[in-house]
């Protein structure tokens, strides 16, 4: 079965991706170098969700799944505190799959785009590359932040993400 885990947010233009995160709570603030996250506020809706192979060893084959081309669908629902829920919608093989995910968005010292999900250890965000340009949101995650079994043999591989949304 695929399945997705992390999939966020989720997958261009500036790619900040760290490692480092930080136990002071102070460094988290609302506004990044480019737009404050009361502009994400709003509901959003994916045109582009697509799952690329970023794992080691073999590259399999396919080595990319598009959720939105393959008939699924994400909304992205975000408050002016950047806590927000994505709710996915996987058509695959003539199955559907639910997904949904929640937790906090916010830049790490006022620089780094990063999200807290609330299944994942406090202090322990994920980075993206994002941009925000009218009603165009763009996420990218360069390293692995999402699961998917690409070549169809039951088992996941790791997979980066690349999204954009537009605001409803």
């Amino acid at each position: 079965m695929k399945t997705l885990s992390k999939f966020f947010f989720a997958p261009l233009f500036a790619i900040l991706l760290l490692s480092c995160s930080s136990d002071d709570p102070e460094a988290k603030a609302d506004c990044g170098p480019d737009y404050c996250l009361s502009e994400l506020q709003g509901t959003w809706e994916a045109t582009e969700y697509t799952l690329t192979f970023c794992g080691q060893g073999d590259v399999p084959e396919p080595s990319s799944f598009d959720v939105i081309a393959e008939g699924g669908s994400a909304t992205l629902v975000v408050q002016a505190n950047g806590r927000f829920t994505i709710n996915i919608m996987v058509m695959f093989n003539g199955q559907t799959y639910p997904e949904t995910a929640s937790g906090t968005i916010y830049f790490e010292d006022g620089e780094f785009f990063a999200i807290q999900f609330d299944d994942d250890e406090p202090n322990d965000p994920t980075y993206f590359g994002d941009t925000l340009s009218g009603n165009t949101f763009r996420m990218i995650g360069g390293t692995p932040v999402a699961e998917w079994d690409f070549d169809g043999d039951e088992n996941d591989e790791e997979a980066c993400i690349s999204l954009t949304f537009v605001k409803v």
